[in-house]
């Protein structure tokens, strides 16, 4: 495949990323990670349910989307009412932290299954949310009860985005599923491959492709081993 064009996946991986650095330089998608107000609700237990009383949204009501709890710290994810914007919020021993997702400025929009967190020595939570090209993505990553935002966009053209652990080490990692197809052509019904990121943004390989997106390995929670990945196409 090598010389042949330039995926769809790495082309929009490109775009991604100078429009988060774009957003960055003028300040409208700047990570911001702050103390929680001495107000705050205070995280809850795994029983209990919370509100989005405490956390300030782009458009007012805040709507609490998703909750999670790892390693007895409970992390929950803050849309506003339009979708359109997210805010994290992670509750333990040491305090809460409040970190306002970037994601949502490339067009896509948050749901109740935009949350996704993995334990492990290095913890992570994936946030999610779909638009008309694909589903975007960002990571918080928490080490020792302290949290922080990765700055690097993960997208899938085929829209699934997870956490996984694909090599047995301490920190789980980012799996996109994508199509083998070029840009601007039909993609409906052209084969798919599972792509594998470590939660700092680096590609760590790719599967080979399947013809359907069910036939990837361990799907419907799809899991590759690290023996089945390759280079990239």
């Amino acid at each position: 495949m090598a010389g042949r064009r330039a995926p769809t996946a790495v082309v929009l991986a490109m775009v991604i990323c100078g429009l988060v650095l774009a957003a960055s330089l003028t300040g409208a998608a700047v990570l911001r990670v702050r103390s929680a107000p001495a107000n705050a609700t205070p995280g809850p237990t795994p029983d209990t349910t919370t509100s989005a009383s405490a956390v300030t949204c782009r458009r007012e009501p805040c709507r609490l989307l998703g909750t999670a709890t790892v390693g007895g710290t409970v992390v929950e994810l803050i849309g506003d009412s339009g979708l359109v914007s997210g805010r994290v919020r992670i509750g333990g021993p040491s305090g809460q932290q409040v970190i306002e997702m970037t994601i949502t400025d490339l067009g896509v929009y948050l749901d109740d299954e935009s949350l996704e967190c993995a334990p492990g020595a290095v913890s992570a939570c994936l946030v999610r949310g779909s638009g008309d090209k694909g589903t975007a993505g960002q990571v918080v990553v928490g080490r020792s009860d302290k949290w922080s935002a990765q700055g690097r966009a993960f997208f899938s053209e085929a829209n699934y985005l997870s956490l996984a652990n694909v090599d047995g080490d301490s920190a789980p990692e980012v799996i996109a599923v994508q199509l083998d197809c070029a840009s601007g052509a039909d993609c409906s019904k052209r084969p798919v491959y599972a792509q594998v990121f470590g939660l700092g943004g680096q590609e760590l390989g790719c599967t080979r492709l399947f013809p359907r997106i069910d036939q990837l390995p361990g799907y419907p929670k799809i899991l590759p081993t690290a023996a089945q990945l390759r280079d990239c196409p």
